[in-house]
């Protein structure tokens, strides 16, 4: 048969097959528009981009694949005040943010012409629009298992940040001293025991009276130092 004849012929076939989604633009240029099955709301489609080759089907057809613009769908308003409820939306919508990038065009056009040329030397574009709605939602659901496990993962990283408000800082010998020093500083711990020092010292208070009043300072090693250089305290 002359190959400008089982062009004619395929055409015909094809646009008995697909009435609604194909759309002729000369007798060997032609588009098939493709709606994928995919666990979204919104329709995802794919446009098959064909031109014959005067020698088809003895030769691969041109082919390509474009994205077509749809209309922007409804997106409700309402928002919910519940931060964990917005979350889960989210979740259970991450196919709504599936989108086809060129690197995935580019690999869905490598396989279609791997597989036109395994089909050459008889019409072959019902099988390679068959192929290719077949790779797309197989490629369609990888990309969504990806996103998913990314999202799994923000969300763990996300959760141990917030459990690190509940346990604190581990304390150490470093820590602690380190705190102590800035918490003296800030209460002026130094001064006031020099000042109890002095007047222990200059009154000579008895052991006793030191307590009583106060003058002794809460820190063990200030007062172990008042202790030792405080020669003049009478005993009671």
């Amino acid at each position: 048969m002359d190959p400008q004849e089982e062009q004619q012929l395929e055409l015909e076939v094809l646009e008995s097959i697909y009435p609604d989604e194909l759309t002729k633009y000369s007798p060997t240029h032609f588009s098939i528009k493709l709606s994928l099955d995919t666990p979204s709301n919104r329709k995802h489609r794919l446009l098959l981009d064909v031109r014959y080759p005067a020698e088809y089907p003895e030769v691969v057809p041109e082919l390509d694949i474009i994205i077509p613009e749809e209309e922007e769908e409804e997106i409700s308003d309402e928002e919910s005040d519940d931060e964990n409820e917005n979350e889960t939306k989210l979740m259970l919508n991450l196919s709504e943010t599936i989108e086809f990038e060129s690197k995935d065009i580019d690999q869905l056009v490598s396989k279609l012409i791997e597989e036109a040329e395994l089909q050459v030397g008889m019409p072959s574009v019902f099988a390679l629009a068959t192929q290719l709605k077949d790779e797309a939602e197989l490629l369609f659901q990888n990309k969504l298992e990806q996103t998913q496990k990314k999202y799994d993962a923000d969300s763990l990283a996300k959760e141990m940040e917030e459990q690190k408000k509940f346990h604190g800082t581990k304390v150490t010998k470093e820590s602690w001293n380190e705190w102590r020093t800035k918490f003296r500083e800030e209460m002026k711990v130094a001064e006031k025991d020099l000042e109890n020092f002095n007047k222990m010292h200059n009154g000579k208070l008895s052991g006793k009276e030191i307590f009583e009043k106060g003058l002794a300072g809460d820190d063990e090693d200030i007062l172990n130092d008042i202790t030792d250089n405080v020669k003049n305290v009478t005993v009671s």
